[in-house]
């Protein structure tokens, strides 16, 4: 096996010192959002004037929401060490896709506007394989819906022909341009990084990887100011008929 180039180590050196710099803002985000929110907490709390239980409980809930970020994103870097490190494993078991979609968006309904989210699936669809995993990526690309869709409806498509299984996710959002369309499935790519409206490019990587690892791939259409569909295909025989 021939050794780097002085050039790709550098270009490789560079990508690591920007992935950490961009990851540092990621974190801080969050972090600074959470000790705003419960320093707020604590001080109205010993004031003369405590909040009432409803106010209480929206603040927690804000920390919360803040705390899952922030699990979300140490979960992304954890799994970009073990893909790359060769530490990466699928557990292979037989799951109904129909039901971890459902449990996913049951998860995810707080982040979306009522009756957002719009379902298209048989009543059952069972396959083989890493069932979280599956529900990792799906969590992937329905988050990306949500925060680029501008609240418009979002469509999950779940169907099976001949060969292959497909499942697509369709938002009506801000699109994506022709030209980033495949970067945005590399690591550490971040989009619009003068726009408060940024794809980070780590779920859509790690996406891409499991799929691949379950002998599928993951693609996007996508045009400026119409939307985005990423569909994942799986190939046909890692697919059970529906058991009684």
């Amino acid at each position: 096996m021939s050794k780097p180039t002085h050039g790709a180590l550098e270009a490789e050196l560079k990508l690591r010192d920007e992935f950490f710099s961009t990851v540092a803002h990621e974190l801080r985000n969050p972090l600074n959002a959470l000790h705003l929110t419960l320093a707020g907490l604590v001080r109205a709390q010993s004031g003369p004037s405590p909040m009432g239980p409803d106010q209480v409980v929206a603040r927690i809930n804000r920390a919360s929401t803040q705390v899952l970020r922030l699990s979300k994103l140490v979960d992304d870097m954890l799994d970009v060490s073990r893909i790359s490190s060769g530490r990466f494993q699928l557990q292979n078991e037989e799951f109904d896709a129909v039901a971890v979609l459902r449990d996913v968006i049951e998860r995810m309904k707080d982040q979306a506007e009522p009756d957002q989210i719009l379902l298209t699936m048989p009543p059952s669809l069972i396959l083989h394989g890493d069932r979280v995993r599956f529900a990792q990526v799906v969590s992937n690309l329905l988050s990306n819906a949500i925060q680029y869709g501008e609240r418009k409806p979002i469509g999950i498509h779940l169907r099976a022909d001949a060969d292959r299984v497909r499942l697509s996710v369709i938002d009506r959002g801000i699109g994506i341009a022709a030209e980033d369309q495949e970067r945005i499935f590399e690591r550490f790519e971040k989009l619009g990084k003068e726009s408060p409206n940024v794809r980070f490019g780590l779920g859509l990587w790690i996406a891409r990887e499991v799929i691949g690892a379950m002998h599928g791939n993951v693609s996007v259409s996508s045009e400026l100011g119409k939307g985005s569909t990423f569909t994942v295909e799986l190939p046909k025989e890692s697919v059970m008929a529906p058991s009684a």
